[in-house]
């Protein structure tokens, strides 16, 4: 059974031509559960950062088009954030150039150097902001020609999205800027950390049975390599009932396929990344 057939049981997945949700599908292990990557912006504007959720590319000139944005795959213990030195890349990329792995890394670690870095809190509950992704900053928005970068992160203090603006020719944080009513696509780290809510909450016994009769009844946990998950960011609306918060507070809605075939019925859930809950809607 392909993708874009109906499953036999549980939620359908997106018809052709709907927009899809904007997370990645990866399995989910426990590794995933460390600092992820998701959406990438342009720095031109805070506020059509957030709105558009889109990336500059970075080429050697300002016509190429989109790029996907880099982020260093690290879990919690390792993240650039925590290291106690990332060195500066040894040549600094031109204003248009693309992102490479250690500036991404040496930016996070200049970023975590802010004060509004600690003064965050991230998805574990822990002081720091939960960082999302990295982009290069559009260039035609400055005119001096120098490198930099547009991190975004999340303060699960405050359920507020956090810009930040690193110049790498000069190693400094040159901005940071809070929206709050955004909400980025989550990250691999949210999107596991849901799951593992999910599963824990008493609302989870449907999806475990029927996960259990898709696949001749094995046992359904935050690891089984079966599923796939994907995921997006929930903001209520007049049709939704039961997650009115969602929108202010950090939501996330999930979709788990089983063995590339058939949809767990997850729909029915929206997991509240904020209050650390399970909630129901209709």
């Amino acid at each position: 059974m392909t993708e874009t057939q109906l499953s036999p049981e549980g939620d359908s997945p997106p018809p052709p031509g709907s927009r899809r949700p904007s997370k990645t599908r990866r399995l989910v292990t426990p590794r995933t559960l460390g600092i992820g990557s998701a959406v990438a912006a342009g720095a031109a504007a805070v506020a059509l950062v957030f709105a558009t959720q889109t990336a500059v590319q970075a080429t050697s000139s300002p016509d190429a088009p989109e790029s996907t944005p880099i982020a260093a795959d690290s879990t919690d213990e390792g993240a650039p954030e925590k290291a106690e030195e990332v060195a500066k890349p040894t040549s600094v990329a031109a204003a248009y150039d693309q992102l490479s792995g250690a500036e991404v890394e040496y930016v996070r670690f200049v970023g975590a150097q802010d004060p509004a870095f600690a003064a965050g809190v991230d998805l574990f509950g822990e002081p720091g902001l939960q960082f999302l992704s990295t982009d290069v900053a559009d260039p035609q928005a400055y005119a001096d020609g120098q490198r930099r970068l547009l991190s975004l992160y999340y303060d699960y203090g405050t359920n507020e999205t956090v810009s930040m603006i690193v110049n790498v020719t000069t190693g400094t944080v040159e901005a940071v800027d809070r929206a709050s009513g955004t909400q980025p696509a989550p990250t691999d780290a949210e999107t596991a950390r849901a799951w593992e809510m999910l599963l824990d909450s008493e609302a989870a016994q449907p999806v475990v049975d029927e996960f259990a009769a898709l696949t001749g009844g094995s046992a359904l946990t935050p690891a089984s390599a079966e599923v796939i998950l994907t995921a997006h960011s929930f903001v209520t609306d007049a049709g939704s009932f039961g997650a009115e918060s969602c929108g202010v507070d950090r939501c996330v809605q999930l979709l788990a396929q089983v063995d590339g075939g058939a949809f767990l019925t997850t729909s029915t859930y929206v997991v509240n990344l904020s209050t650390a809950s399970v909630l129901t809607v209709s």
